[in-house]
């Protein structure tokens, strides 16, 4: 049977507000989705357009584009479609609409940029590719599991020292660095938490301000650094812990997110870990976080994705 496509006048656009919550927390039923966590605070944003868009049965869709990046890029995030009408190009008109938004509200903007994990990249330049591992800490003492990792790392040589915990002067030191941008991040770019940033002040200022850890291997000489977001709480009701990770030595990397993963509150209940980290690495740190410190896998729990970037203009053409 022939699915049935919606067309713009099948739906309303209009900006996101308050009140829409509970709709906007119905379309992102993924126990892994940030949304409950961040939307409130994504209304409060400069330079961003929330929209839903609705059909006659409610909210079925949802979009944001941040401006960033010195005003030059819409970064593109939380595009959602309710699970029920998936399929139907609901997904293609919510971004079409927010980039004629975007374009009439910010004529200046000519780029966008967004992480996906499809591989469909068409009138897209990939800027990098980063592995995510996906992990659930099994019910025992979180300190006693990384103390026993650590001293596991000690009796097999490997070399170990505390990772450095980054103040906001330490975190524009080094991802303002040359040698860190050109090397260490993933396209010369910043990923936090599905945002992506290029390593300017602008969007320093905008990171500084969110509740992130930021960790390094050390502020000379930085071979590894990452981002942590702050845990938050699925619609499933686990924990989830984000960590992007950067740059490829990998005893640095296993050191940096022991640090990370000490940085974490006591939680009650089910703690879900996303890592990211450059795919050569993922095998190593996958064997390190199941066989040697003892974390469960979750279903699927390997999956690339992609930093793509593209001209706004030709998209809502295509589109």
């Amino acid at each position: 049977m022939d699915v049935l496509k919606f067309s713009d006048l099948d739906l309303d656009f209009y900006p996101a507000t308050e009140k829409d919550f509970a709709q906007v927390r119905s379309l992102c039923s993924d126990e892994r989705h940030y949304m409950s966590s961040i939307y409130h605070s994504w209304l409060q944003e400069r330079n961003r357009v929330v929209i839903l868009a609705k059909c006659n049965r409610g909210v079925v869709g949802m979009s944001s584009a941040h401006i960033v990046n010195d005003g030059q890029t819409a970064l593109m995030e939380g595009l959602q479609v309710a699970a029920s009408e998936r399929g139907k190009g609901i997904a293609r008109l919510v971004h079409k609409h927010i980039l004629e938004r975007v374009r009439a509200r910010y004529p200046e903007v000519k780029r966008q940029c967004y992480l996906t994990q499809h591989e469909y990249f068409k009138g897209f330049s990939v800027l990098s590719k980063q592995c995510m591992v996906f992990l659930r800490f099994p019910s025992i003492n979180v300190p006693a599991l990384i103390s026993e990792a650590i001293g596991n790392m000690k009796k097999s040589g490997d070399e170990y020292y505390e990772a450095i915990s980054l103040q906001p002067d330490d975190v524009r030191s080094i991802f303002l660095n040359r040698t860190v941008i050109d090397t260490i991040l993933p396209g010369g770019r910043i990923i936090q938490r599905g945002s992506v940033f290029k390593p300017l002040e602008s969007n320093l200022d905008i990171l500084l301000k969110r509740d992130i850890v930021w960790r390094a291997d050390s502020v000379g000489n930085t071979r590894v650094v990452s981002v942590g977001t702050a845990p938050f709480k699925d619609p499933m009701g686990n924990y989830i812990f984000i960590i992007d990770m950067f740059g490829t030595d990998l005893p640095a990397v296993k050191r940096v997110f022991l640090s990370q993963l000490q940085s974490l509150p006591h939680l009650q209940g089910d703690v879900l870990c996303r890592l990211s980290v450059n795919p050569s690495l993922s095998p190593q740190m996958w064997e390190f976080c199941t066989k040697k410190m003892g974390l469960e896998k979750r279903k699927q729990y390997l999956k690339n994705s992609y930093v793509i970037e593209g001209d706004i203009f030709q998209t809502i053409a295509r589109l």
